[in-house]
């Protein structure tokens, strides 16, 4: 049996900048305030501290990191956890320095809050921006099915909600197909804009 390892990083370090800030507050302050008082004011102050922190959950069948380049490794049912966002795969790669997510082999991305999915052969994701790329048997479900967009691959780019499908790209937006070499989706739009042998797909009445 193998057993799973796991990887709990935080985007920001400020750990030893808190125990350090607490230490000197208590022994300022020692003679100052009551004990009773002092402890619980400094447990809510390191509490409110670590809520507010973003953190990068790691789970995979093995793992190695190496701090000198920030680059952690995964393989193995893999499971990145971040925010709103759940990263699945075979193999991942986690820049610390650019929070730049590369996974492969059954490559799904999925975002609770915005209810999309994205699945591929391969998925690189900014985790400051957003902002994907994904490669080979590209397939995005966004809003629940609202929008569906399958192609040879995907660019997604977060400030303007923009989604480009290329090769072999098609796109169902409501009831309407459409069909091209690249398509792109402004998604907060529902615009879509089809280039190279376009076809679309709209029902009598629409």
């Amino acid at each position: 049996m193998v057993k799973r390892t796991g990887l709990y990083c935080r985007t920001k370090s400020v750990l030893s900048l808190i125990v350090t800030v607490s230490v000197v507050f208590a022994l300022f302050s020692f003679a100052l305030l009551p004990y009773p008082v002092l402890a619980q004011e400094d447990s809510e102050a390191v509490q409110g501290e670590g809520s507010n922190e973003e953190v990068i959950d790691i789970v995979a069948d093995e793992l190695s990191y190496d701090r000198k380049s920030g680059l952690a490794t995964a393989k193995g049912n893999v499971e990145i956890s971040f925010k709103s966002y759940r990263i699945t795969g075979n193999y991942a790669e986690y820049d610390e320095s650019g929070a730049v997510v590369v996974i492969t082999g059954r490559a799904r991305f999925e975002d609770t809050e915005e209810r999309s999915v994205l699945v591929a052969d391969r998925i690189v994701v900014s985790l400051e921006t957003g902002e994907m790329e994904a490669e080979s048997g590209v397939f995005l479900r966004h809003k629940d099915g609202e929008v569906l967009a399958s192609g040879d691959r995907l660019s997604y780019l977060g400030d303007d909600g923009r989604v480009i499908i290329d090769g072999n790209a098609s796109v169902e937006i409501g009831d309407k197909i459409f069909q091209a070499s690249s398509i792109t989706v402004y998604i907060d739009e529902e615009r879509v804009v089809a280039e190279g042998g376009t076809r679309t797909v709209i029902p009598r009445g629409q």
